[in-house]
């Protein structure tokens, strides 16, 4: 009896963690699969404004995710399905990039829960040698976050060379589909 009631207690934080963490079913509120006009409707609505509007993706400035502003917001579609939304923010500070990174990661683990994070170092930089800027500009080195909801979703986090922080939200099987109708345009152009 004593084992049963450990065994319990034990597995409580599990129970409540997996409570408190939001599934991975789209993007500031949009759910996947949502059709073009209704994105735009939603990111209009929350104060963005339209800059692209092409048959397979919608680009927006002056999007808002929590307190930070975009640069872009990218919303990408296969046959009228949202399936990818990817924002685009930079550090008003070069050196303040990584900060920023972390911050944005800790606001989304905030929510989804724990991701799993990877710095890579390659040529002559390590971690913590006071050149991991350099490192990143100079395609040495890389910082990327993942969440994964299942095989279904995920969200991505990572710095490019330009000193971008980048955000993913995608379906991945809309992703797939997208991913497969391009393959099929791809073949009929031969």
């Amino acid at each position: 009896m004593k084992k049963i009631l450990l065994i319990a207690l034990l597995l409580i934080p599990f129970f409540g963690f997996s409570q408190t963490t939001k599934p991975v079913d789209g993007f500031l509120g949009i759910k996947f699969g949502s059709s073009k006009a209704e994105v735009i409707a939603a990111v209009k609505a929350k104060g963005g404004q339209l800059s692209q509007d092409k048959a397979d993706q919608v680009v927006f400035t002056g999007v808002k995710l929590g307190h930070l502003s975009s640069a872009v917001f990218f919303v990408k579609f296969v046959d009228d399905k949202a399936y990818s939304g990817i924002f685009g923010f930079q550090s008003d500070v070069e050196d303040k990039t990584i900060d920023f990174y972390n911050d944005l990661v800790d606001q989304v683990t905030g929510v989804y829960g724990p991701g799993k994070s990877e710095k890579n170092f390659r040529s002559t930089f390590k971690d913590g040698d006071g050149y991991e800027i350099t490192a990143i500009k100079e395609g040495d080195a890389d910082y990327r976050t993942i969440w994964r909801d299942g095989d279904r979703t995920g969200i991505q986090a990572m710095i490019n060379d330009k000193l971008y922080i980048y955000l993913f939200y995608r379906d991945n099987a809309l992703s797939a589909q997208a991913d497969a109708k391009e393959k099929a345009k791809e073949k009929g152009d031969f």
